[in-house]
């Protein structure tokens, strides 16, 4: 019974304590067993905790602390057994005993170890040879016999079935699952249970189970499993939380000795069965499902080279399931006595206290986040392993949503809104329409974050930390999140590849896909577009999306609008079953017929909280028969009293109204057991912080646009008729042009057809890209999607497609002009022309792209195309030179750089001065001037011949004889040629074919940087 602890004390050798009474009360108060001061220790209680001998162990038990008792850094709510390596932590961040020795077995004739002759434990040094300590036990466990050893076999029973008969476990290897293949087979009602959930195998050592990387996991003696287990006598296996429950029975027909326990507890590291990550509990020991606190699977020590790696890859100190983890996600490194966290690269980060890290060192108070799973290290240089999944607690605190109305004034959305969801609760928002629940919902997934307030997920603030916590949260929202033309299975591994590691392997990938379409009904569906599934199935391959990297919490906004009764009761089954398996689900609805599926819901009247709790306790709270009731009382509670007033003082009562509901709610006994207390357990709390977003780096953006190109290239394709329609209309137009165009015409409008129809394909191909995905960019966004690789795939996908139809229209009208069906003329073939004729479809790509992102509505896209096309026409030079504001106007039309650029690279002449060749035929006098200026000097030479006649002539009068009559001639008058194909009518004499190229790259450079800023304002916003 005797008990040693050990204080721990930083800088200093540790304080032991010993114990033999078989009570020990700590706390603040002098009377008190160990007594801690006041002024130093302000979080500890004057009655703390209490330790007491059980007979076989001791066990600790909080004793209504305000700040709690901490077991292994986990907040108990009961009492729990302690042991060798155990270490207690009274209030956050308070001080820590490290339990270091007891007498394991109470015997009379085993003598107690005098003080004199227990070996004293120094402090556990920070440079340790590599050790694996057990969380529960330092001794060893039972024996487990050799299957051979043993004349009777093991045997797995049905422990919620007893009904059904045990399974002999006679071959090398049993497989659990709903596969017809399987050794135990489950029904496929069992959603929890994947088809290939888990395996047991014989080895030398005994039986072995190890998870198939399964959706909902294997659960052993409660606590989920990581990696493979020697399982022993007595072991209770849970296929996914919430499933069926196994019994391993291990029976031998000779006793076999149990090992004592060391009288020396204090006993050596032990190596653990396949760096195996269970925690061992008794047989039926199960934590409460309320607790957030996360579970202790495993704590490690430095090894001699003084780091630990940790990552999925099994050749890691510290081997993490997951595949939001990379192969080699962090390191853990120990460098003059203080441990560094370094991150190694992965793809989803490594954060330190929910701020994503490169390098930084920790201390005991730090927590490590990678991916579900929580670091902790104490001041002795042990690293301990907590496993966050199915502990997520969401608590709501005051928050607030303020928007600005029409009228510039404030309107609020929601009004200081709490409440406190436990895990794994199924949790409903109701209220009726405009009452805020979307808007609450938003708030409480982080879509859209709340004006004032707090949410905390597990106790961490999710706006501040939103990007460490975002791994864990699922939002489904009311419009589709994903590509219809794609199928099932092509979407889902878009977002695999989008969310998870980039060195997951595509079989991995391949199987993750399996599991959610397994756990959502849809595998019969894989291979069938998402356009030609039901309302229900869309809806289910939704949730699919969010259920890929496997979310700690769910949010869906109106899952089962426009669904049919039966489609419906099966969603509602689908989210119950998932919260079951271990997920804190939360969901709007409008819904009356399945509210008693959820464990809580919250209703919602203008905004504010009127009601949280048990369904069947609203019924009784509103004296309703139903729901609908309810309702009908919510709306008559705002409606009484209006009697003729104004739509505004209507508003005003409706406000009122609810208030009183909430003031009402909150004098109840609901109100502080489900919202009051649990929130009370929080302390105080510093503002939310603004969300922070981490950069992707150049590999993760590359990686990104690569993905996200691949899809949307993918979704083009399936579109045949679209795309067939897309390239089909520049032969189309090539082929009017000519039919137009007149042979002896000026070349004018040939060159503005290519360059205005170049700046319509781009504006017309990209105006309603972002806009028509919005929903799907919105949820990516969310998670870690990057503004410049998502423009950059739209740019690089659309920029193909524009540069098929352009050579679609100019590679025509060029064999036309080969042919001699009409002039075309132009430099190298027209290959300038030709690239100006891509830079200006890019400027139009770079037009519709911010158009698409500045636009609320893909209808209001649509509209704005032709609005942007008539200044391109009016603007562009094609009625004549521009002057004063037109030509102002005209500089920042891509359509008038691109035309002159066309005109300069045809080699043709002008018809006006403007633009003129000085070394052309007309002299830089343009064909209209020159043969004017011709005329007129051939007029001058006339004039100049019928001075010389009449003056010649009056002499000949007087000297006999008309002399100059025969030298008289009627001058040729110059004409314009019938033919005017040769020339164009004029170029801008601002203008430079060198400028004009670098123009139109600046306008695609501005356009660019304004999409990125719209959409890094839509984010804002």
């Amino acid at each position: 019974m005797k008990l040693i602890l050990a204080q721990d004390r930083p800088g200093q050798r540790p304080a032991e304590l010993s114990f033999e009474q078989p009570r020990i009360l700590i706390g603040r108060d002098t009377s008190c067993d160990v007594s801690f001061e006041k002024e130093k220790y302000p979080m500890v209680s004057r009655r703390h905790a209490e330790m007491s001998w059980a007979g076989t162990s001791w066990v600790v038990a909080d004793l209504g602390s305000s700040y709690g008792t901490y077991l292994n850094g986990r907040r108990i709510e009961r009492p729990e057994a302690v042991t060798v390596g155990h270490s207690l932590q009274f209030g956050n961040e308070g001080p820590v005993l490290r339990v270091i020795w007891f007498d394991a077995i109470e015997s009379p004739a085993a003598a107690v170890p005098s003080a004199s002759t227990t070996p004293e434990r120094p402090p556990a040094p920070l440079t340790a040879t590599p050790t694996v300590l057990r969380n529960a036990t330092s001794q060893a466990p039972p024996a487990v016999p050799s299957p051979s050893s043993s004349a009777i076999p093991a045997r797995l029973e049905f422990a919620d079935d007893p009904s059904r008969p045990a399974v002999v476990l006679s071959g090398t290897t049993i497989s659990l699952g709903r596969d017809p293949a399987c050794t135990v087979v489950f029904e496929t009602s069992a959603a929890t249970v994947s088809r290939r959930h888990a395996d047991i195998s014989r080895s030398e050592q005994g039986y072995v189970i190890a998870d198939n990387n399964s959706f909902n996991g294997t659960l052993l003696n409660g606590q989920r499993m990581t990696e493979p287990a020697l399982l022993k006598n007595g072991d209770k296996i849970q296929i996914g939380r919430g499933g069926p429950i196994l019994a391993f029975v291990y029976e031998t027909t000779a006793a076999s000795p149990q090992p004592a326990a060391s009288s020396s507890a204090a006993a050596q590291p032990e190596q653990d069965f396949s760096k195996t990550m269970v925690a061992r509990l008794d047989a039926g020991t199960v934590r409460s499902a309320g607790t957030s606190e996360p579970q202790l699977i495993r704590t490690f020590s430095f090894s001699e080279k003084g780091s630990l790696t940790i990552g999925r890859d099994a050749g890691n100190d510290i081997s993490l399931d997951g595949l939001q983890i990379s192969n080699r996600h962090a390191k853990l490194s120990l460098r003059g006595g203080e441990i560094f966290a370094e991150d190694l690269g992965s793809t989803n980060g490594t954060f330190v206290n929910g701020v994503r890290i490169s390098r930084q060192a920790v201390t005991p108070s730090d927590q490590v986040h990678i991916g579900t799973f929580l670091l902790r290290c104490d001041t002795s240089g042990q690293i301990a392993v907590f496993d966050t999944r199915a502990k997520t607690r969401i608590d709501v605190v005051a928050v607030t949503r303020d928007i600005k109305s029409g009228m510039g004034k404030k309107l609020r959305l929601l009004d200081s809104v709490s409440l406190s969801i436990k895990p794994n609760e199924f949790v409903g928002l109701l209220g009726p329409s405009g009452a805020g629940k979307s808007t609450l919902l938003e708030a409480m997934s982080g879509a859209r974050p709340a004006s004032a307030g707090n949410v905390l997920i597990n106790n961490q603030d999710l706006y501040r930390h939103f990007d460490s916590l975002k791994q864990a949260i699922g939002y489904v929202p009311q419009d589709d999140i994903i590509h219809s033309e794609l199928t099932v299975s092509k979407a889902l591994g878009y977002v695999a590849r989008l969310r998870l590691s980039r060195d997951v392997s595509s079989s991995e990938i391949k199987r993750m896909i399996d599991e959610v379409l397994d756990v959502t009904g849809l595998s019969d569906r894989r291979d069938v577009p998402v356009r030609k599934l039901s309302g229900g199935q869309r809806k289910r391959v939704s949730v699919a999306v969010e259920l890929i990297t496997k979310p700690q919490a769910i949010f869906l906004d109106e899952p089962t609008t426009g669904l049919d009764p039966a489609t419906e009761d099966n969603m509602m089954l689908l989210f119950k079953q998932l919260a079951e398996s271990g997920r804190t689900v939360v969901m709007t609805t409008h819904s009356m017929e399945n509210i008693r599926l959820f464990d809580k819901v919250a209703l919602l009247m203008n905004g504010k909280l009127v009601y949280f709790g048990p369904p069947d306790d609203a019924l009784r709270y509103f004296e309703a028969k139903d729901f609908h009731e309810i309702y009908h009382k919510l709306e008559r509670s705002g409606d009484a009293g209006t009697g003729g007033n104004t739509a505004e003082s209507h508003a005003d009562l409706r406000i009122k109204a609810a208030e009183s509901l909430r003031q009402r709610y909150f004098s109840t006994p609901a109100y502080k057991e489900y919202v009051q207390q649990p929130l009370k357990e929080l302390g105080e709390m510093a503002k939310s912080g603004a969300r922070k977003k981490t950069r992707l780096g150049i590999f993760g953006s590359i990686r990104q646009f690569l993905t996200l190109s691949g899809r949307y290239l993918n979704v083009l394709f399936k579109d045949k008729l679209t795309l067939f329609i897309l390239l089909a209309q520049a032969p189309a137009i090539a082929l009017m042009t000519f039919l137009v165009v007149g042979a002896d015409q000026p070349r004018d409008f040939v060159y503005f057809a290519l360059a205005l129809v170049a700046v319509w394909f781009g504006t017309s191909v990209s105006a309603r890209e972002i806009i028509r995905e919005r929903p799907i960019y919105v949820r990516e966004r969310m998670f870690n999607l990057g503004i410049i690789p998502y423009l950059m795939s739209k740019l690089f996908i659309l920029g193909f497609i524009v540069f098929f139809q352009c050579f679609l229209l100019f590679v025509p009208l060029k064999l036309m002009d080969v042919a001699g069906l009409m002039s075309m003329p132009g430099e190298l073939f027209g290959v300038p022309q030709f690239w100006a004729m891509l830079l200006t479809a890019g400027v139009g790509v770079a037009l519709g792209l911010l158009i698409s992102a500045w636009v609320k509505t893909s209808e209001m896209a649509t509209s704005l195309v032709p609005i942007i096309l008539i200044p391109q026409i009016l603007f562009s030079g094609l009625a004549g030179v521009p002057h004063g504001v037109s030509r102002v106007v005209s500089m920042t039309m891509p359509s008038a750089w691109s035309f002159d650029t066309m005109k300069r690279f045809s080699t043709l002449d002008t018809l006006e001065p403007e633009g003129a060749d000085a070394r052309g035929a007309t002299k830089g006098l343009g064909l209209y001037k020159f043969i004017e200026t011709e005329n007129d000097r051939t007029l001058e030479r006339a004039q100049r011949d019928i001075d010389d006649y009449k003056r010649l002539s009056g002499r000949g009068a007087d000297g006999g004889g008309d002399l100059l009559s025969d030298k008289l001639v009627v001058p040729e008058i110059k004409r314009l040629p019938d033919d005017l194909s040769g020339y164009v009518t004029f170029l801008h004499p601002w203008m430079h074919d060198v400028l004009n190229q670098l123009i139109l790259m600046l306008m695609f450079g501005v356009l660019v940087i304004a999409t990125l800023i719209v959409l890094r304002l839509r984010d804002i916003a």
